[in-house]
C-alpha cells in the first residue's frame, strides 16, 4: 500500500535577480541608482546618498542602506523564483513565488505568526514548500506592492516600526509579518539587478509524469489532472531489493489502474500494464537511489540499478516520452516524489 505522489523531473529555471526595496513614508524620495530602485530617507537635511534594501544578516532579514557610489553586495540581492511555485496562486489568482538570497541560496520563510520576524531556510528546489511562497498585491502606486503569504493575505512584509514616529528606517530594522495598516513601511518594489546571476544552483522543476494516450510522458504541472498522480506501492513486492539493498515498489497510476513497466529494450518507452494482486512481474519493480542532490533521486530498475527512468533525449518539454536509459548524471534522470496529502 502506498501514498499518492507527484513525480517531478529536475528542470533548469531562470530566476529573476532583484532588489527588494521599501519606502518608509510618503515624503520619501525614490532614488534610481544604476537601474536599481530603493528609497531615500527623505528626512530634512538628509542627503540622498543611498536607499534601503532587504539584506540577510546572521539569518535575519533586516533593512540596510547602500551607498550609490559602491556596487551592491550580494547579501542584498534576491532572486524572485516564480517557477518554483509550480503554478500555485493565492485566492486572488496571483502567481506565487519564492525569494532566494543570492549569497546564501536560502529562501525567506513565513514567520511563526503575527508580529514575528520572517526567517531564512535552506532552499530545496526539488521540494515544494508553501511556507516559502509569497504573492504581491496590485500596484499601490509608483510600482510598490504589498508582499504577503500565499495562504494569508493579511500577513504582509513590514519593516518593523520604520515609521516617522519611530525615526523611520535604519540599519538593522527587522522584516516582520504584520497586518496591513496603510503604512509605507509595508510597501515594496522589486527592480532588476543587472548581472546578478545566482551563485547557488538554479531553481528547478515544473514538469512531472503523466499518462497521455496510454503512454507515460512529461507534462506541465496541472493540479487538476488525476493522471499526474502516482502511488508508490509495496504490496506483494515481498522482500525484493536491488543490489544496494533498496526496497522495491510498483509505480501505479490510480487514474488508469495500471502499473509502469520497464521496456524490453533499452531506450524504448516504458509501458503501462495491468497487474495481478497475487504476483508481480520483476519488470514492474523499481527502486529509488540515495539522494543525488537537493532532494532528487534516480528511479531505477530493481534488476539493474544502472538503468534509470529518463526523459528521452534530455528533453523537458511537454510530451517528452519516458524511457529507461543508463545513468549519466543528467537532470532529466533526477526525480522527486512529493506527497499529495
Amino acid at each position: 500500500v502506498g501514498r499518492k505522489r507527484r513525480l517531478w523531473c529536475e528542470e533548469e529555471a531562470a530566476a529573476n535577480a532583484a532588489w527588494l526595496g521599501g519606502i518608509v513614508w510618503r515624503t520619501a524620495q525614490v532614488v534610481r541608482i544604476r537601474g536599481e530602485v530603493g528609497m531615500g530617507d527623505g528626512r530634512v537635511g538628509f542627503s540622498l546618498v543611498g536607499y534601503w534594501v532587504v539584506r540577510d544578516i546572521s539569518g535575519l532579514q533586516v533593512l540596510t542602506s547602500a551607498n550609490r557610489n559602491h556596487p551592491p553586495v550580494i547579501f542584498q540581492v534576491w532572486h524572485k523564483d516564480v517557477r518554483y511555485s509550480a503554478g500555485l496562486k493565492d485566492e486572488a489568482g496571483r502567481l506565487a513565488f519564492a525569494l532566494v538570497n543570492k549569497a546564501t541560496g536560502e529562501a525567506i520563510k513565513h514567520s511563526f505568526g503575527y508580529n514575528h520576524p520572517v526567517r531564512l531556510v535552506k532552499f530545496e528546489p526539488g521540494y515544494l514548500d508553501e511556507s516559502v511562497l509569497w504573492t504581491e498585491s496590485e500596484d499601490t502606486g509608483d510600482g510598490f506592492h504589498r508582499i504577503h503569504m500565499i495562504n494569508n493575505a493579511d500577513y504582509i512584509f513590514d519593516a518593523e516600526e520604520a515609521v516617522p514616529l519611530c525615526d523611520g528606517a535604519r540599519d538593522g530594522t527587522r522584516l516582520i509579518l504584520f497586518r496591513w495598516n496603510g503604512g509605507d513601511n509595508q510597501l515594496w518594489r522589486m527592480a532588476p539587478c543587472i548581472g546578478a546571476e545566482p551563485d547557488h544552483e538554479p531553481p528547478v522543476h515544473v514538469v512531472c509524469l503523466t499518462v497521455r494516450h496510454g503512454a507515460v510522458v512529461l507534462a506541465r504541472i496541472d493540479h487538476k489532472d488525476p493522471k499526474q498522480h502516482w502511488t508508490v506501492s509495496f504490496r506483494n513486492t515481498g522482500r525484493v531489493t536491488d543490489e544496494e539493498g533498496h526496497r522495491s515498489f510498483l509505480l501505479l497510476n490510480p487514474s488508469t489502474g495500471k502499473a509502469m513497466k520497464r521496456s524490453a529494450d533499452k531506450e524504448q518507452p516504458v509501458e503501462l500494464v495491468g497487474h495481478g494482486p497475487d504476483s508481480v512481474d520483476v519488470a514492474l519493480l523499481w527502486t529509488r537511489s540515495d539522494n543525488v542532490g537537493e532532494g532528487f533521486h534516480c528511479i531505477r530498475t530493481v534488476s539493474d540499478v544502472s538503468l534509470v527512468l529518463d526523459a528521452a533525449g534530455g528533453g523537458r518539454h511537454d510530451g517528452t516520452p519516458i524511457i529507461v536509459f543508463p545513468w549519466n548524471g543528467g537532470a532529466n534522470q533526477r526525480w522527486s516524489m512529493l506527497p499529495l496529502d
